[in-house]
């Protein structure tokens, strides 16, 4: 399972980022997910919670907007959406197609907020 080691990566990265003060704490971590990624979000929602529990984000919420994919076929040039890798264009059929949008993971954002001691 790789969600392990990709939510220990969103971790150290916003650890490293974050504010280190006594006063803050890390609310909210936004990523946007690609529906390609080949990422399992509720497992990666289940790895962030377990990991979390030992660091400095262990109140942190983990939000995650998925995005969809998108193509372009070669041949035409239609932009199309895309589910599965194994699609073709829906205007030629061509399945020489070059996929522009649903791979990437990326940290959008995180929030911190005051302690209330």
């Amino acid at each position: 399972m790789h969600e392990v080691s990709i939510a220990n990566s969103i971790i150290e990265t916003v650890q490293n980022l974050a504010p280190a003060s006594e006063n803050e704490y890390v609310s909210t971590v936004q990523l946007k997910v690609g529906q390609l990624s080949s990422i399992e979000i509720d497992a990666l929602r289940f790895s962030f919670d377990i990991i979390k529990s030992k660091t400095s984000l262990n109140k942190a919420e983990l939000i995650i907007e998925v995005i969809e994919g998108k193509a372009q076929c070669i041949n035409c040039h239609e932009f199309f959406p895309i589910h599965s890798f194994a699609t073709p264009c829906p205007t030629c059929n061509s399945y020489h197609i070059k996929i522009v949008e649903g791979k990437e993971m990326k940290i959008v954002s995180f929030e911190t907020e005051i302690n209330n001691k």
